[in-house]
C-alpha cells in the first residue's frame, strides 16, 4: 500500500492502543537527504540488507551535531531532524507512539543534546528483540494479536524509559563527546580486525586503563560489554541479510574462523548462527537476546 506523496509503501501493519506499527519499504534517491518532523515519537528499526546501510542525522535542537545512525533509532516528537544516507531500497519497521501515552509511560518529555545523541544509534538487544516480535506480529498476526501487540509496545516503552532515564554523567576525567563518537564509529564500521581496547584508546588519545574507567563513568556500562553488544548486533544484521557465508561474516567481525564465530554467537544468544538465520527466514521469530544459559 503506497501512500500519496510518501517515499514508502506499507508492507504490513499492526495497530495497538498506544502505537501504530508499520513495516515500510522505502525507495530513496542515492544519496538521500531530507528534513523530517512529526508530532508523535517514532521508533524505527532498519532491516538489514546485504550491502549494509550508512547514514547520519542532526536534530534541530541543542548542539546540532551530526550523529551516525544505528539500526535502532528514536525520533522524539516535535523535533526536526535532518538525515543523510546512502538511500536505495530499505525496509524499515516504524513504531509510531501516541504521544500522550508515550510521555505518561516513559516520562520522556525533555530532550537535550545528551539524550538526542543516544536517540540516533540505540544499542539494546532487548529493544531489538521486542521490535523483531512486532515485525513478526505485523507480518503474520496470530491468536490474540491485538493483546500481543499492546504488550510488546508497553514493554518497548518501559525499556526506552529505562534506557533514557539512566543519565550516568561523566565524572572528572570522563570522555568528551568526540571521543565517544570515535569509539562508536570504530566499533560499528570496522571490517576485519575487531578494535581492541588499546586501539580505541589510541583513537581517543588516552591510555587503555584510563579509557576503561572513563567509558564506564561516561556511559554507566563497561566498554567490553558495549563492544560485545555492537558486535552481536552487527552479526545479527549480517545473518538476517542472508547472502553472506559464515566465514565471510566471521572475517568481517574479526573472528579467527567460522567455528570461532559460531561458538561465540551461540554463547551469547543460545542458538547457532545458522539456526538464527533459518528462523529469521522461516516462520519462527528470530529473537536475538543474550542467553542466560551457561556453556
Amino acid at each position: 500500500m503506497a501512500l500519496d506523496g510518501a517515499p514508502w509503501e506499507v508492507l504490513a501493519l499492526a495497530q495497538g492502543a498506544a502505537a501504530r506499527i508499520e513495516l515500510r519499504r522505502y525507495t530513496l534517491p542515492r544519496p538521500n537527504e531530507m528534513w523530517e518532523i512529526d508530532d508523535e515519537p517514532i521508533l524505527s528499526v532498519v532491516m538489514p540488507r546485504a550491502e549494509g546501510t550508512q547514514g547520519e542525522v542532526m536534530f534541530d535542537l541543542g548542539d546540532r551535531q551530526r550523529h551516525r545512525v544505528g539500526r535502532l533509532m528514536l525520533r522524539p516528537a516535535g523535533i526536526a531532524m535532518h538525515s543523510r544516507g546512502d538511500g536505495g531500497v530499505l525496509d524499515i519497521l516504524t513504531c509510531r507512539f501516541n504521544r500522550a501515552r508515550f510521555e505518561a509511560a516513559t516520562g520522556l518529555r525533555d530532550w537535550d543534546s545528551y539524550r538526542l545523541r543516544r536517540c540516533a544509534a540505540i544499542v539494546s538487544p532487548q529493544l531489538m528483540a521486542l521490535s523483531e516480535r512486532l515485525r513478526e506480529e505485523a507480518l503474520a498476526p496470530g491468536f490474540a494479536s491485538a493483546l500481543v501487540t499492546d504488550a510488546l509496545v508497553e514493554l518497548l516503552m518501559v525499556d526506552l524509559a529505562r534506557l533514557f532515564q539512566d543519565r550516568s554523567s561523566p565524572v572528572h576525567g570522563g570522555l568528551a563527546a568526540w571521543q565517544l563518537a570515535r569509539i562508536e564509529e570504530a566499533l560499528r564500521c570496522s571490517v576485519g580486525d575487531w578494535p581492541t581496547t588499546q586501539t580505541l584508546a589510541a583513537l581517543c588519545g588516552i591510555s587503555r586503563s584510563h579509557l576503561s574507567r572513563s567509558f564506564t563513568a561516561a556511559t554507566g556500562k563497561a566498554l567490553s560489554a558495549h563492544a560485545a553488544a555492537i558486535r552481536l548486533e552487527r552479526a545479527g544484521d549480517m545473518l538476517r541479510a542472508g547472502s553472506l557465508p559464515m566465514n565471510r561474516i566471521a572475517g568481517m567481525l574479526g573472528f579467527a574462523s567460522a567455528s570461532a564465530f559460531s561458538a561465540a554467537f551461540r554463547r551469547a544468544t543460545g542458538q547457532t548462527p545458522r539456526r538464527f538465520r533459518q528462523n529469521y527466514n522461516g516462520s519462527a521469530p528470530a529473537i536475538m537476546a543474550p542467553s542466560t544459559a551457561r556453556h
